[in-house]
């Protein structure tokens, strides 16, 4: 099963270079660097085509764009205050030509016209029947089985339970919707605390729940925490064809700033995810 292709995930570094190898989504991420030339660059494609990856990406400070453009990257997107406030460029080497280009591109271009056309902004709800909370442990089941019937594959283990409780402890903040009782919806927040960055992650809700704001309502909570803790950016990759998510990320504010193609495998293929952006260093609106 897919959902079990990350145990054979894992990090390793190459002549200073920093990698996580995802079997999961068959891509090699470059994470960080002490130094960089174009001859190490060449060497990891060689190594991701020798594992069987399809595409290679990085979020690449400014300084050594030229270094990846010349062997051959493309620019996807741009996270504008990634690096304690310096913007990041969005990066990949597509290794199979498959990847290179999308299934649905016309149809995902209609939903980012259509939500940057709207003008709608993100207001919170009064006397609301749910309440929104940090997730604890003792939530991991009921998390587990809203991802497990929103998701039919993820890029990211959270149909286990270790995972959960591992990154819940310090690098992840997961906040809840419940309702009498029921964890109704989900998203959380992937920090980066050394560039104070977070990335908005892992949003799902019960189909019978949506349309109520209440991703809005989570998403606009983890940001206030966010924002009290120092963080500078907030970003999300949402799913290029999911007009809900990009819909509700423009509500709240994120300026979209690119499309990372065939990039992780999500819900039995794979996707392209719009880059959306939010800069935390202005006020959060009170409403």
């Amino acid at each position: 099963m897919m959902q079990n292709k990350w145990q054979n995930n894992f990090y390793t570094t190459y002549k200073g270079v920093n990698l996580y190898i995802d079997y999961t989504s068959e891509r090699l991420k470059i994470l960080n660097f002490s130094c960089l030339s174009e001859n190490t660059i060449w060497d990891i494609i060689k190594y991701a085509k020798q594992e069987k990856l399809g595409k290679i990406i990085i979020n690449c400070r400014i300084q050594f764009l030229d270094y990846f453009l010349a062997c051959g990257f493309v620019i996807e997107g741009i996270i504008k205050g990634y690096f304690l406030g310096e913007d990041a460029t969005c990066m990949a080497f597509f290794i199979d030509e498959k990847r290179k280009k999308s299934a649905m591109e016309e149809e995902q271009n209609r939903i980012i016209d259509f939500c940057l056309g709207n003008a709608n902004s993100f207001a919170l709800i009064g006397n609301r029947s749910y309440t929104i909370r940090r997730a604890v442990k003792n939530d991991i089941p009921q998390m587990i089985e809203l991802f497990s019937i929103v998701f039919e594959t993820y890029p990211s283990p959270v149909f286990c339970s270790n995972y959960l409780q591992n990154i819940m402890q310090e690098q992840v903040l997961f906040k809840v919707a419940e309702e009498q009782g029921k964890i109704i919806s989900i998203a959380s927040a992937h920090r980066d605390k050394i560039n104070l960055n977070a990335e908005i992650t892992d949003c799902a809700t019960y189909s019978e729940y949506r349309g109520r704001n209440i991703i809005s309502e989570i998403i606009y909570s983890l940001e206030a925490d966010l924002k009290t803790d120092g963080f500078i950016t907030a970003y999300s990759l949402s799913r290029a064809k999911n007009i809900g998510i990009n819909k509700t990320l423009n509500k709240l504010g994120y300026k979209y700033s690119g499309r990372l193609l065939n990039n992780c495998h999500i819900s039995g293929g794979y996707e392209d995810m719009n880059v959306w952006v939010k800069d935390l260093g202005k006020d959060i609106q009170n409403h």
